[in-house]
């Protein structure tokens, strides 16, 4: 797995694949924030969080968007305008294939170039590094540097994995556990040598 734990952007956009994959952890969302880190959405993904029609409705997803909500009134994942201008102009230059709610984030994060863009689709990661060489972050590699920061502890991993998995139709507990593998790794190697005799 290709990241490095011991960095993570301080702010980025999510979009809505990444926004339920960190809700879906209560131990994981609040260690971001206990981190003052900071994610914002924009309306669009707002909009398919919220409020866009879905063909079924299931108590997981009514959860999720309870914790959604809950979270923005207690002011997390704060509104970040998105012109049509900046979205027409993405969209243009942009393959085919991405959402709305991708092609939103990437449009602000392309604008605004301090905030990453954070998101857990594949080509929605290939397309916004390679093609507009935005600072891209995943659920994954925060999980990772929660882990290498010591936001979250050992005892903690097989916890945020199985609430993860009761509220996600398809989880990252593969990339999860590479991550969590990744940041002891490299606090392993990081770690300050003891002197002789200091003990």
């Amino acid at each position: 797995m290709a990241l490095d734990p011991s960095r993570f952007s301080p702010a980025s956009v999510a979009d809505t694949c990444s926004v339920w994959n960190m809700l879906s952890s209560r131990k994981l969302y609040q260690a971001a924030m206990d981190a003052k880190l900071h994610f914002c959405v924009t309306g669009m993904v707002l909009y398919e969080c919220l409020q866009k029609p879905r063909s079924y409705e299931s108590p997981e997803r009514t959860e999720m968007m309870r914790r959604l909500e809950r979270a923005r009134r207690d002011g997390g994942f704060p509104t970040q305008p998105c012109s049509l201008d900046d979205l027409a102009d993405i969209s243009r230059l942009a393959p085919k294939g991405l959402g709305s709610g991708e092609l939103s984030c990437i449009a602000v994060a392309y604008r605004v170039r301090s905030i990453a863009f954070m998101t857990d689709e594949k080509q929605a990661r290939h397309v916004a590094s390679t093609k507009f060489a935005l600072n891209v972050e995943t659920t994954p590699k925060l999980y990772a540097w929660l882990h290498y920061r010591q936001h979250l502890g050992g005892g903690d991993h097989e916890d945020v994995i199985r609430e993860h998995e009761m509220y996600e139709v398809r989880p990252l507990t593969r990339f999860f556990k590479e991550a969590f593998q990744e940041a002891m790794r490299c606090r392993l190697m990081n770690r300050p040598a003891v002197t002789p005799g200091a003990i």
